[in-house]
């Protein structure tokens, strides 16, 4: 069923939401505004994190990456140019999340041709990765106190093969019209000449002083005495830039064979990671299938295997389009909470027990999404009553698994979506796992701790689990772990009219299914969908989490309904993009995330 026009809609007032998050309001460009003038590229910078733009839009998580992905598409690249230098230039700006050291998903769609790729670049395990090298111990966050001992020396084993720069460059080398060295420029620049940090990665460094105190990079930006990176105080990292203009000029071998290789392999090995050079020779993305489902009178095109994000919001989407199915009566609130929270507790399950690499496993997606079990879960639904998790526990019979295995929580990561000019649309998920990765940089950028993702291989010396190990998504050579990145573009018929993902672990996929859901069943207007408040159940522990600007009656009526609820903080960030075609025009509604700061760029 395909919502009503926008204008015959209902909707709550984007002030009052942003209001309730202290957040400014935002102040949409008009999409008949003519055309901004090529300089200066400031310009191009929305002043709030939500805007309309006529020609192309990038939404990323740090206003000076999304400026570095709007200047190249001034300059004529693509969605694919443009991503890759957002991705660069977030490297650079919002180094605790992602960067070269680490690795993502590409979900990309050529709109000369209507097809759909997806890239995974993800970190891979080592050839010595055995499941017992990552105990519960290992993989524990690094310490906050500034005189314990660095991070990195518990985070060592969880070092995965950086897929980030391979993954950019096979991007380019499929969509990119401009040039490796021309796509790094805004990013080398923005490392030579200084960076604004954001009061996001001032939190974070504060949390996690004692890793960057202990790494050279680390030791430039907080200083004996310091608690922390300042916001607004501009940083600099000429290394980074060095070896960004290296890899514009000589191409991502030098990550993989070569001087920065053995530079990479030694800073692994010297806190206790098992990185080779043969690991890194041997890396490869790889080309999969997107995953694709119809909802509402819309084709869902998400992240397949092994990421459980696309599953799980395809398998959510499955119960709500039966609970709540959407029409020009607004569902109340309560209503809607409830059901979505009750519509992740089986996907999560489902991740928990029969997800892993597909490389490596066999993913049962066909027996998961069939239509006799979604009827069979969907029963299970009390409107009036929140119900067990594990009332939604559907085991496939054919299947000889164990009980779900506990999901690693996961905090870091930075999401992009990119709309060009020509129609072609990028949703790209990078990460280096926990702020700042393994605590341990190389050449102006920091190495992963991705490895983290895998379940943990039981241990005599740790507590016992609610949830006994799956050994589905355990360490083991080549594996690529398990992930909940959920980059999507939603489309109606053969034209895309909502790209969107996040970033922020196992919340990613309940953040953007919200976010979608209201922007494509509500046709909420894209930047109030991404600042509304959210909530977050991922079957285990049994507690609903709502943030705080959750209205008090609505978490009153979930109470009331037998949920546990709690706050939920740090929640993941949600970027997007809605295109918007009307009388032959198109303009493109963009959202930055305002709890992280980040603000859209366009023309």
């Amino acid at each position: 069923m395909n919502p009503p026009p926008r204008s015959a809609r209902p909707r709550t007032t984007l002030t009052l939401c942003l209001a309730l998050l202290g957040c400014t309001s935002a102040r949409a460009v008009p999409a008949s505004a003519p055309a901004v003038a090529p300089a200066p590229a400031s310009s191009m910078l929305s002043a709030d994190h939500a805007a309309s733009f006529a020609h192309f839009a990038v939404a990323s998580d740090h206003p000076q990456a999304s400026l570095a992905g709007a200047e190249i598409l001034a300059a004529g690249g693509t969605a694919a140019d443009a991503a890759a230098a957002t991705m660069l230039a977030l490297g650079v700006a919002s180094p605790a999340s992602s960067g070269l050291g680490g690795g993502g998903f590409a979900l990309y769609y050529r709109a000369s041709d209507h097809s759909v790729t997806f890239l995974d670049f993800r970190e891979s395990a080592p050839a010595a990765m055995t499941a017992t090298l990552l105990t519960p111990l290992q993989m524990g966050p690094p310490p906050r106190d500034g005189g314990v001992a660095p991070a990195a020396r518990s985070t060592g084993p969880s070092i995965g093969v950086p897929g980030e720069p391979r993954g950019i460059e096979e991007l380019l080398r499929r969509f990119g019209t401009i040039g490796l060295a021309r796509v790094v420029e805004p990013a080398a620049r923005l490392a030579d000449e200084g960076f604004t940090p954001s009061e996001h990665l001032a939190g974070l460094s504060q949390r996690f002083v004692g890793a960057l105190r202990h790494d050279p990079l680390g030791q430039t930006w907080v200083p004996d005495g310091a608690d922390g990176i300042r916001a607004n105080a501009p940083l600099r990292n000429p290394a980074l830039a060095r070896t960004l203009r290296a890899f514009g000029a000589n191409g991502a071998q030098i990550f993989y064979e070569g001087a920065l290789a053995e530079e990479i392999v030694r800073a692994a090995a010297g806190v206790g990671g098992v990185l080779t050079a043969a690991d890194l020779r041997a890396y490869r993305v790889a080309q999969r299938a997107p995953l694709e489902g119809n909802r509402y009178g819309h084709r869902w095109v998400t992240a397949p295997p092994e990421s459980a994000g696309g599953y799980t919001m395809l398998a959510s989407l499955a119960l709500m389009e039966r609970w709540v199915p959407g029409g020009n009566a607004r569902p109340a609130e309560a209503d809607v909470l409830h059901a979505l929270a009750e519509s992740w507790r089986g996907p999560f399950l489902d991740r928990a027990r029969y997800f892993g690499d597909p490389d490596f496993v066999s993913v049962p997606l066909d027996a998961l999404f069939a239509p006799a079990r979604v009827a069979a879960r969907a029963a299970v639904f009390d409107a009036a009553h929140a119900r067990p998790s594990m009332a939604y526990d559907l085991p496939l019979p054919e299947r000889a698994a164990g009980a779900p295995a506990a999901v690693p929580l996961g905090t870091g990561t930075s999401h992009i979506c990119v709309v060009d000019a020509a129609g072609n649309v990028a949703s790209v998920t990078t990460t280096i796992n926990i702020p700042f990765g393994a605590g341990v940089s190389v050449a102006g950028f920091w190495l992963n701790d991705e490895l983290d993702d895998f379940t943990s291989a039981p241990s005599p010396n740790s507590p016992a689990s609610p949830l006994p190990t799956s050994a589905l998504n355990q360490a083991a050579p080549g594996r690529r772990p398990v992930s909940t990145m959920t980059p999507t573009i939603v489309f109606a018929g053969n034209d895309p009219v909502l790209v969107i993902g996040g970033s922020g672990g196992t919340r990613i996929v309940t953040s953007v299914t919200q976010a979608a859901w209201r922007a494509v069943v509500l046709d909420t207007p894209v930047g109030e969908a991404v600042a509304f408040p959210r909530i977050h159940q991922a079957a285990a522990p049994d507690v609903l989490s709502a943030e705080p600007a959750t209205a008090e009656a609505v978490v009153a009526e979930l109470r009331a309904r037998g949920h546990q609820t709690d706050a939920l903080r740090g929640g993941a960030i949600v970027q997007a993009i809605r295109i918007v075609r009307a009388g032959g025009a198109v303009h493109l509604e963009a959202a930055s995330d305002p709890r992280k700061g980040g603000r859209p760029a366009g023309r």
